[in-house]
């Protein structure tokens, strides 16, 4: 008797069908049919990792589902810029995907407090301490409202043969690394320092909040600034914006138009000595240099100490988290979802795929790139902090993250004194709700 299988793997022999009517015979495969296609859901991700498409089309999405075949997984990634207004809206609207990446702290307080999310139960955080979670947490810590996901790490990428030829190591302090700029800039063949001021934010989220932390003691002064007991023009912070107003003779001459994508290709082409970054670059850089047949030796060194034996801070930075739509028609596959991203499976696969994004997850884990496991070395030395408005400090109008993007950029371009910018920004913070 022949036999026919179906898109789900069961099998219909014809006999089945023997003595019925066509209706009965139709209705049977129509319910068959059914069961598959009532199996099937499609989830869409909302994210602003538009560079990172790939590795979640072709590596993590795919992982998934072998493991759940009746979960289809569509990543949208937007503009980064453009994200979170748009997701806003689109959340408000009930036109939002099922799953939406978090960004940290503040800047996903709001979607939660309108009550956009799922509240996550404590059985799929079992897996992540109360460190891990803090970004995506209410400040009462009743509440996780979306899943830790990565982390990132600041540092300065350098291009080891330049300093080969010119003799020179990679510094550990401010100083041993304006000698450094100098002498590259004094041989005139490379740009000293790749960094632009055209997308703003990387003055803020790389320079000043990601080289700073050694000036103003990390964890210490941020805390103080959250509780009203230090402020922005303190001595640390002073020190600081004087750092970054050193910076401007090594720049490249046309730094003001040049965007962080034409940064990355001057540094990544083998045209600039050093690129002050994070470990989410890594794989860019290395992709790029070989894209244009011009590989560099690329070494990485943590931001420099004022003074020599100084105890150091590490930019150590929450990236992203992912939660759940409240408004998803697809809780269960989406709660199969969250489950998989706490896993020790998803958190090795993370680390193998996106290479300087560290799960936030306490499950143990190798590196295997080696500039990630050099920057995941500095943990053991020196001690770590987040960016310093990120949280509840960026809850004041006008934001104190765009303020921060308009007073570093005219720090660095030598248009505002450190002492302005300090008054400025201290002005900024004194009308924070939070400190009332």
């Amino acid at each position: 008797m022949n036999s026919f299988r179906t898109t789900h793997g069961l099998i219909v022999k014809e006999s089945h069908c023997v003595g019925r009517t066509l209706i009965a015979c139709g209705l049977l495969w129509a319910s068959l049919y059914g069961i598959n296609t009532a199996q099937a859901q499609e989830l869409t991700i909302e994210s602003w990792r538009k560079d990172d498409q790939i590795f979640w089309d072709k590596v993590l999405i795919p992982a998934f589902q072998r493991q759940h075949p009746g979960i289809q997984l569509k990543f949208k990634p937007e503009e980064p810029l453009a994200y979170d207004s748009r997701l806003e809206a689109r959340l408000s609207t009930r036109r939002a995907g099922d799953l939406i990446f978090c960004r940290p702290f503040d800047a996903s307080v709001r979607i939660q407090a309108k009550g956009y999310l799922v509240p996550l139960k404590e059985e799929a955080l079992k897996n992540f301490n109360p460190q891990a979670r803090r970004a995506w947490t209410t400040d009462d810590g009743a509440t996780t409202y979306c899943m830790p996901v990565a982390y990132v790490m600041h540092g300065l990428f350098y291009n080891k043969k330049i300093l080969r030829d010119l003799k020179l190591q990679a510094p550990t302090t401010w100083e041993q690394l304006y000698q450094l700029l100098s002498q590259v800039a004094d041989h005139k063949t490379v740009t000293p320092l790749a960094l632009g001021t055209a997308d703003m934010w990387e003055s803020t989220q790389v320079v000043f909040t990601g080289l700073g932390p050694n000036f103003w003691e990390g964890e210490k002064a941020r805390f103080g600034l959250m509780e009203g007991t230090v402020k922005f023009t303190d001595p640390g912070f002073i020190r600081a914006w004087k750092m970054m107003a050193q910076l401007k003779p090594y720049m490249h001459p046309a730094q003001n138009s040049m965007s962080n994508s034409d940064i990355q290709l001057l540094f990544a082409t083998g045209n600039a000595a050093v690129y002050p970054s994070g470990s989410w670059d890594i794989d860019f850089l290395r992709s790029t240099s070989f894209a244009y047949k011009k590989p560099i030796d690329l070494g990485v060194f943590k931001p420099p100490v004022e003074h020599p034996g100084q105890s150091c801070h590490i930019s150590v930075h929450p990236d992203f988290g992912i939660g759940v739509n409240k408004n998803s028609p697809h809780q269960a596959a989406a709660q199969k979802f969250m489950a998989w991203l706490g896993t020790a499976d998803f958190a090795q696969l993370l680390t193998d795929t996106l290479t300087g994004y560290f799960p936030l997850a306490d499950h143990p884990i190798k590196i295997d790139d080696p500039l990630g496991k050099e920057m995941q070395s500095w943990r053991q030395t020196c001690q770590d902090t987040i960016r310093l408005n990120a949280q509840k400090i960026n809850r004041v109008w006008p934001s104190m993250e765009e303020e921060l993007w308009h007073v570093n950029v005219k720090v660095l371009n030598q248009e505002m004194s450190p002492e302005q910018a300090a008054k400025h920004i201290q002005g900024v913070h004194e009308k924070n709700a939070y400190l009332k």
